[in-house]
């Protein structure tokens, strides 16, 4: 399967906002209201992804936009020279064995485009499904992080891979 990345639109993040994961999944759910700003600003940019047909099958996040907590000004890289990463698969897409090419596309993207030395991400700590990729993708836990919601207390995970430049 080929994919591009491309900036993104208005129209690929109101696409994303109306996908609906299954339970559990479903937290990963934007509600109709919710601002999409966030995924438009370029100081941390989304990347629509599209196959080789232009449909849209996912996203990468770059930078403070994919950290779990407010970090002030939209930045692209964190200390150590280190890019954190948030990303989303259209949900009939999920559970088919696509999430190592997934996130390895979205690796060699950021490491050609912006040059980090480490990756960084977070991921809801129920979500084995996901974890277990990262780790296949080479990502190592580094530590549990709590946020505070008006929905309830969550925990992320934290994981961290260093970047090997040839």
């Amino acid at each position: 399967m080929k994919f591009t990345f491309t900036p993104m639109d208005d129209a690929d993040a109101h696409t994303i906002q109306s996908w609906n994961y299954e339970v559990p999944y479903n937290i990963y759910n934007w509600a109709a209201e919710d601002d999409i700003s966030e995924m438009l600003d370029r100081h941390s940019p989304h990347y629509a992804v599209k196959d080789e047909h232009d449909e849209l099958i996912g996203f990468f996040a770059y930078g403070s936009s994919a950290l779990v907590w407010n970090s002030g000004e939209p930045h692209l890289f964190s200390e150590n020279n280190t890019i954190t990463i948030g990303l989303g698969l259209r949900p009939n897409m999920t559970g088919k064995g696509l999430g190592l090419s997934f996130v390895n596309i979205g690796l060699d993207f950021a490491i050609q485009q912006f040059k980090p030395d480490h990756f960084c991400l977070f991921v809801l700590t129920f979500n084995q499904r996901a974890i277990r990729v990262y780790e296949r993708a080479g990502f190592q836990k580094v530590g549990i992080y709590a946020q505070h919601h008006t929905n309830g207390d969550r925990e992320f995970l934290e994981m961290r891979k260093i970047v090997e430049h040839f």
